[in-house]
């Protein structure tokens, strides 16, 4: 029978829930992973430092007061990293993700799911790998990145809660290594601003990285009916969404499979 070891780290204003998953825990083992949760804390700290849009002295604050020009600091990698990639997210998407939607630069929509997913590669991956733990998962704010072992029977029981009725789940999910993302306009919408009429109410998109998933989950909130429907097929995704109509829309693959109310 398998037990769970839990932490919860309180970082960019949201709780990181991180979890072990072994049939036992030994002393020195907590011991170990009690130093590894440290690692992760500070990690996530150094990232809400550098990206943060409401601490001043952040690079993405000092970026802004300069106008967008770009000084020395700015050529840190891990930086030009998600500046790379917001730039990227916007050019796939056709501009459904915007890192300017606010006239400034504003990272906020991409960098929870990017450093949830390094810290998850850097400090989890290793120890299911080494056949240290049985699973291990990151989850912040309901997005998470999770693993098994290759030969382990164990699966993450994941439930999508309905944005209208958080006792009821509309879908649930058993995968051993992924991702899943959520993104809403009852969640974290501060990086949600489209020019078009907004009809969807939550998107959820299950797929391999959360980096890649919560830019997707996002443009899937401020995308029209049609556009999503081209991004589903050409991306061959899995996930759902909910209509402003209470129309439930699940997709699979690539391919709308169920259309029903809540």
């Amino acid at each position: 029978m398998v037990k769970y070891k839990i932490y919860v780290l309180k970082r960019m204003n949201m709780p990181f829930t991180i979890v072990f998953v072994r049939d036992n825990f030994d002393e020195t083992l907590i011991e170990a992973l009690n130093q590894i949760v440290n690692e992760i804390d500070k990690y996530l700290k150094n990232v809400e430092e550098k990206f943060s849009p409401f601490l001043p002295e952040s690079l993405v604050s000092r970026h802004t007061d300069l106008g967008g020009i770009l000084q020395e600091d700015f050529f840190d990698l891990e930086y030009q990293e998600v500046y790379g990639r917001s730039l990227i997210a916007k050019k796939e998407t056709q501009g459904l993700f915007d890192p300017f939607f606010d006239g400034k630069y504003n990272p906020t929509g991409i960098v929870k799911g990017w450093a949830i997913e390094n810290a998850f590669m850097k400090y989890i991956k290793p120890l299911i790998d080494n056949n240290i733990i049985e699973a291990g998962a990151i989850n912040g704010a309901g997005d998470m990145q999770v693993a098994t072992r290759l030969e382990s029977n164990f699966s993450w029981e994941i439930g999508i809660e309905n944005p209208e009725d958080k006792e009821k789940i509309i879908a649930k999910y058993s995968i051993k290594n992924g991702a899943v993302a959520t993104s809403g306009l009852s969640k974290r919408g501060r990086h949600i601003k489209s020019d078009n009429i907004i009809n969807h109410v939550q998107v959820t998109v299950v797929g391999t990285y959360l980096s890649e998933v919560d830019v997707l989950a996002t443009a899937g909130v401020v995308s029209n009916e049609n556009i999503w429907s081209e991004v589903v097929k050409n991306k061959q995704l899995t996930g759902i969404l909910l209509t402003k109509e209470g129309i439930k829309r699940v997709f699979e693959e690539g391919k709308i499979t169920d259309v029903e109310r809540t």
